[in-house]
């Protein structure tokens, strides 16, 4: 069950790079450290508090890296309140030191919300915690604050839970 509480925290910490309001999941340095975005192009209409970077999107923050083909910012009064990404897949990984290993994911749309510190993948939805748990579905919601998972399937594409127990356990 540790390692299924392990995979949900993993989930919390990937949005915590976009918002100032999301609560900090994890002692890690990611959080701290400068955020780079790199596009092929941006319209940003900062009076309407939204930018679009489309083309090659990749964020960067740390250890975290997430891509996508458009992702937009909604950021009223210069504080991010949704951050959605859009890829074919849009993707995100980062390296979690206290589990000495990668945590990867994707979904055709991932949806931050700050106000209600939510994560949405939809669509071909998967995160996978290297060489241990995944989950996959058409759609994976995660409350960052609640610390809850729910996962929605369909008739023909269910989800799909692996639990791998650890080398340590099995002995």
């Amino acid at each position: 069950m540790r390692d299924a509480f392990t995979l949900l925290l993993m989930l919390s910490m990937l949005f915590t790079a976009f918002s100032a309001h999301a609560e900090n999941t994890a002692n890690t340095s990611d959080e701290n450290l400068p955020v780079e975005v790199t596009a092929d192009s941006l319209n940003a209409k900062d009076k309407e508090g939204v930018s679009i970077y489309q083309g090659n999107v990749v964020i960067t923050q740390g250890t975290t890296t997430i891509k996508g083909d458009k992702v937009t910012l909604h950021h009223p009064h210069r504080k991010i309140s949704t951050a959605i990404v859009i890829g074919k897949p849009a993707t995100f990984k980062r390296y979690l030191e206290e589990e000495k290993g990668w945590v990867t994911g994707h979904a055709d749309k991932i949806t931050y919300s700050a106000a209600q510190k939510t994560l949405l993948l939809e669509g071909h939805a998967q995160v996978i915690q290297e060489g241990k748990n995944s989950i996959s579905g058409p759609k994976i919601l995660y409350d960052l604050t609640l610390k809850t998972l729910s996962a929605k399937g369909e008739k023909q594409d269910r989800i799909k839970m692996i639990f791998t127990p650890d080398e340590q356990e099995q002995k």
